[in-house]
């Protein structure tokens, strides 16, 4: 029987604040074993990230470990001088973050960052540290010469192979991957797994995989931790937790699990009708084209990130735009809600051209009908705030309701999301809740003002799956009830398939296919699509290895 890499006892981190200290990680044990994949996961704030950042003793003040121990190799992280924590960082741990962007350095080239790796840690002259990077490309399956490349220049999936390829560079027994594929579309999700798991097999390293997404840890993982709210609710073998495991919390978490094949509905999903499509669109794209200059003051190219693109949404229809990370998804919210103005082509309001009327009066009225939920509850709410405040500062500005009927219609609103009672909720300031009610706040603020359009942009991306579910439920409920237009914007074909009336895909900026969302799941017609659905289903990695 394998040993002990790694065992984590009682630990507890406490965030010390003016008010009283917020637990974030609740008495969490669990080992990982030698060459194991271990999978911790759960939504956006439940203490996942804590546990890495206390692993690696990169946590900062206001956080404070208060209890338990970290053992690596049976030596306790936790009691380790700053010298010796550096020594172990890289050589013998080693970390991938979740934004490759983020974690690559702009300003340097991929060989810079890769060689400082080798010089520091390894004592290499700068020629067997250029030369040991070529070889480290090669094992991720990028080419050499892309050295000499920024991370700019590389797509999202070759960011990630580079950001791998520097957490292997020293070879350590463990590397943590702090959620690797969030932003990638799943084709190439599928790939850097794949990837993943040949390199752990011929290098034999240990993985702890941190991620929201379930679904994708039931495909590879030996053994799973589920948290909630700071604490480990249950850890077991795969296998058991895909049968349901023990708990309550991980039972509707398998049970609330969404597919891109199978039957679409769920018991409390039902199956959504196709709007009536006869007058005018209320929102119309035509032939958008958005161009981007990019470079430096001499030398500079066009960037094409959208092109030629179309749109017809009806009232209370919801519209699925799905493509990977850099598709131009985001552009074309950004152009939706004004933040950006298109190169060339046309957007109508009720047939009205917006480029042709830009008065502040006419600005004001638009921001009232298009409306936005971004992608992360937690930046999108000011801490300082409550929610009483969010709310109310769109339905004063735009004239929503007298003040005198304020309090109660802000109540109403907040129950109207499933946030009971609303005069509780109301009071509370977003660090006293989870990511699921903060994104609850974040719908309710967008439907404050009573909107035609409101632009989903990955509003489920950062929760875990029932949390997830109950979003898409909402967001449909909604539909159903103030008959709003909704664009949901998602890399997840699953969960656009289960919202959605139509489906667009997009790639590289352009629409590659479109249809009622049914119809387009079972008879895709574009390759990359039937990637995407292929990629999506239950079981692609048994298939994709025998395959190979």
């Amino acid at each position: 029987m394998s040993k002990n890499l790694i065992s984590i006892k009682n630990l507890d981190v406490k965030y010390i604040t003016n008010k009283k200290p917020v637990h974030a990680v609740k008495d969490v044990s669990f080992d990982i074993k030698k060459g194991e994949i271990f999978g911790l996961v759960g939504e956006s704030g439940c203490g996942k990230s804590t546990v890495v950042q206390s692993i690696i003793r990169t946590l900062n003040p206001p956080a404070i470990i208060t209890n338990g121990y970290i053992k690596y190799n049976n030596k306790d992280i936790l009691s380790l001088s700053v010298s010796e924590v550096r020594k172990l960082r890289w050589s013998q741990i080693s970390i991938v973050m979740q934004s490759a962007l983020n974690a690559l350095n702009p300003v340097l080239t991929i060989k810079e960052q890769i060689i400082d790796v080798f010089i520091t840690h390894k004592g290499m002259s700068k020629f067997e540290a250029v030369e040991k990077s070529k070889e480290l490309l090669e094992l991720v399956d990028i080419d050499r010469d892309r050295l000499e490349s920024y991370a700019h220049e590389l797509s999202g999936g070759m960011r990630q192979r580079v950001v791998l390829a520097i957490a292997l560079a020293l070879t350590p027994p463990l590397i943590i991957m702090d959620e690797p594929t969030t932003a990638l579309d799943v084709i190439i999700e599928r790939e850097i797994l794949l990837k993943i798991l040949e390199l752990r097999k011929s290098l034999d390293f240990t993985i702890l995989f941190i991620t929201h997404d379930l679904n994708l840890l039931l495909e590879f993982a030996d053994k799973i931790g589920v948290m909630k709210k700071g604490e480990l609710v249950e850890v077991d073998i795969t296998k058991k937790i895909k049968l349901g495991g023990e708990k309550e919390y991980t039972k509707k978490l398998i049970s609330s699990l969404p597919s891109a094949s199978g039957k679409r509905g769920i018991e409390f999903f039902p199956e959504p009708n196709l709007p009536s499509k006869t007058g005018i669109p209320m929102l119309e794209m035509k032939n958008i084209n958005k161009e981007y200059l990019i470079g430096g003051f001499f030398k500079k190219k066009t960037l094409h990130a959208v092109k030629d693109f179309s749109l017809r949404i009806f009232k209370g229809e919801i519209i699925g735009l799905v493509g990977e990370s850099g598709s131009g998804k985001s552009t074309i919210a950004q152009l939706i809600t004004r933040l950006e103005t298109q190169t060339s082509g046309s957007i109508l309001l009720n047939g009205t051209d917006l480029k042709r009327n830009r008065s502040k009066n006419v600005s004001l009225g638009y921001r009232k009908k298009v409306q936005m939920i971004f992608q992360d509850p937690f930046g999108s709410l000011n801490n300082i705030h409550n929610v009483y405040h969010h709310l109310s500062r769109p339905i004063l500005r735009h004239n929503i309701v007298p003040k005198i009927k304020l309090e109660k219609y802000i109540y109403k609103l907040l129950e109207s999301v499933e946030l009971s009672p609303g005069k509780l909720f109301a009071k509370k300031f977003p660090h006293e809740m989870s990511g699921g009610e903060r994104q609850r706040v974040a719908i309710a603020r967008a439907l404050s003002v009573k909107p035609d359009l409101v632009i989903a942009d990955e509003p489920t991306s950062m929760l875990d799956v029932s949390i997830r579910m109950d979003i898409l439920r909402i967001l449909a409920k909604l539909r159903n009830e103030h008959n709003v237009a909704i664009l949901f914007i998602t890399h997840d074909l699953a969960s656009a398939r289960y919202l959605a009336d139509r489906i667009i895909v997009l790639q590289n900026g352009k629409k590659i296919e479109q249809g009622i969302a049914e119809d387009l799941i079972q008879s895709p017609k574009e390759l990359y699509t039937k990637q995407l659905i292929a990629a999506a289903s239950p079981g692609w990695l048994e298939n994709a290895i025998l395959e190979q």
